[in-house]
């Protein structure tokens, strides 16, 4: 009688474990989920600079600068929910990365007065340091594959100033500077797609492309500040900063843990 009811519980055991793996298959893509990635940034930015009033300038030199461009590895984390119905499958995600940014600069030298002697050196920040996305994903839910795509807001951080910086003849240290707004906007759209892959477990890989678009960045006419007898030098002078959009192409793999796979 204890072999009968043994062999029961065996044939239980397994008449339910192919149930409980159908069960599974049916939400796979369901619930909440955490994880990070790393990947790289392809990013497209453009400034100039022209001086206002007096003759000869030093715009010849840097208004018709080229947009620069650069790459830059980045990494972070993801964490989100899905809600799956059928083969459908729609959520919220939050992304946070952090990247190495780009910088700028070019020097140019005035022998001749106006502007004032000396040398002229412009920097800024060509691409954000850190950002977060957030924004729905609509996918389909395949039993291994869950391709969807993604749009969203982006915010993003480290938008500093760009500058010019006079230094005169005979001297290493800057005597005037011109402040010449932020390089690009700090709030702007992502959109891309991108596709889940079911591991052993709980746990999927990710393969993800991003298009990232911050806009157009501030437009100032930078007035002297520094030292007065600098400044004295620059009456009547002035300089327009300008910033077109910046855009940027974000390759990305990841790793994901599903809470809700069990």
């Amino acid at each position: 009688m204890r072999r009968i009811e043994t062999c029961h519980g065996v044939l239980l055991v397994l008449f339910c474990m192919p149930g409980a793996t159908f069960a599974q298959s049916q939400t796979p893509w369901d619930g909440a989920y955490f994880g990070v990635n790393a990947g790289s940034s392809s990013t497209k930015s453009c400034s100039a600079w022209t001086q206002t009033a007096a003759a000869p300038s030093l715009s010849g030199a840097v208004s018709n600068r080229s947009c620069a461009g650069g790459s830059s590895f980045l990494g972070g984390m993801q964490v989100g929910e899905n809600f799956q119905y059928k083969r459908f499958v729609w959520g919220l995600g939050l992304d946070l990365d952090a990247s190495a940014s780009d910088h700028a600069t070019q020097s140019v030298k005035s022998p001749n007065a106006p502007p004032p002697q000396g040398s002229y050196v412009f920097s800024g920040k060509q691409s954000p340091n850190d950002f977060a996305i957030v924004g729905p994903r609509l996918g389909y839910a395949g039993t291994l594959l869950h391709p969807y795509l993604r749009a969203g807001a982006i915010i993003a951080g480290g938008s500093r100033d760009s500058v010019l910086r006079f230094t005169p003849p005979g001297t290493t240290k800057p005597s005037a500077s011109f402040f010449g707004g932020r390089a690009f906007s700090t709030l702007g759209w992502a959109a891309g797609a991108g596709t889940e892959i079911g591991l052993n477990g709980p746990w999927s890989i990710s393969l993800e492309y991003l298009h990232v678009n911050l806009g157009k960045g501030s437009e100032t006419t930078a007035a002297c500040s520094g030292l007065a007898a600098s400044c004295t030098a620059f009456s009547g002078i002035s300089f327009d900063s300008m910033h077109g959009s910046f855009t940027a192409n974000i390759y990305r793999i990841g790793i994901t843990y599903w809470f809700g796979y069990w």
